[in-house]
């Protein structure tokens, strides 16, 4: 009777447990995870001269400079950042009228898809907002099965409308180059894949521009910038990312970092 009992009381523990894992995944970037705080993370609102547009996601590299996509400055007049926080509603917001598309960019097939965005006033950095490390100049990054994290606020499932109100986390292997480039026809390596084979999770819309970051030498460091998505962000297909480190002398010609 009491080993019964036992037995009882160790499936309630599981099945509490789950249900707790389950609540954690939703809403969500698809099939991902509550994130921890992440100082570098930048939401990123860019409207054209009426006043619409969309969002995204970008990673702050210096107290002036958040890095981005292309696609969210090209066309665009004013960028909203928000930092310093996993609560939306608590993001602290500046709002900035200049920023700098690669000059080779090209919004067919999301070539040279990077950019910067230049904040009007110098952030004062804390704990709860710092700048990004990048990749060392003419070292390429990242490799072959190697695991990064993407976050954002994005649409939390395929078919969403609306972003989180929370920053949702994504843990993704790089794969090769050639399946990269067969499914997105990218040039390579100016871009590549990753993707989550586990738990499925993926980027959405409103997370293209997110930062994909990995431990280089126990160092949190900006790999990639997310630059193309299914159009039903499938969990299936993988992530395409602009590859930092091809683009490092422009990004340090262009900002000084």
């Amino acid at each position: 009777m009491q080993l019964f009992a036992g037995l009882i009381l160790l499936i309630a523990v599981i099945c509490a447990s789950a249900s707790e894992n389950e609540q954690n995944r939703n809403p969500r970037i698809v099939n991902g995870v509550n994130a921890q705080q992440t100082p570098y993370n930048a939401y990123v609102l860019y409207l054209n001269s009426a006043n619409a547009g969309f969002f995204g996601g970008g990673s702050l590299i210096s107290d002036r400079h958040v890095l981005t996509a292309a696609q969210n400055i090209q066309g665009f007049s004013r960028w909203e950042i928000g930092l310093g926080s996993t609560v939306f509603g608590q993001l602290v917001v500046q709002v900035s009228t200049q920023a700098i598309t690669h000059p080779s960019f090209n919004s067919q097939n999301r070539a040279n898809d990077i950019g910067v965005v230049i904040l009007p006033s110098p952030i004062i950095f804390s704990a709860a907002i710092a700048a990004i490390a990048l990749p060392q100049l003419n070292r390429q990054m990242p490799m072959e099965n190697e695991e990064g994290m993407v976050v954002g606020f994005g649409f939390n499932t395929a078919n969403g409308q609306t972003r989180s109100d929370f920053l949702k986390a994504a843990y993704q292997r790089v794969i090769g180059d050639n399946r990269c480039s067969g499914t997105y026809q990218v040039q390579i390596p100016n871009h590549f894949c990753a993707e989550d084979t586990v738990q499925r999770a993926n980027v959405c819309n409103g997370d293209l521009g997110a930062g994909f970051t990995i431990q280089d030498r126990r160092i949190e460091t900006l790999v990639g910038v997310a630059s193309l998505i299914t159009a039903s962000c499938d969990s299936l297909t993988p992530t395409g990312y602009t590859r930092v480190s091809v683009y490092r002398q422009w990004i340090r010609d262009t900002t000084g970092v």
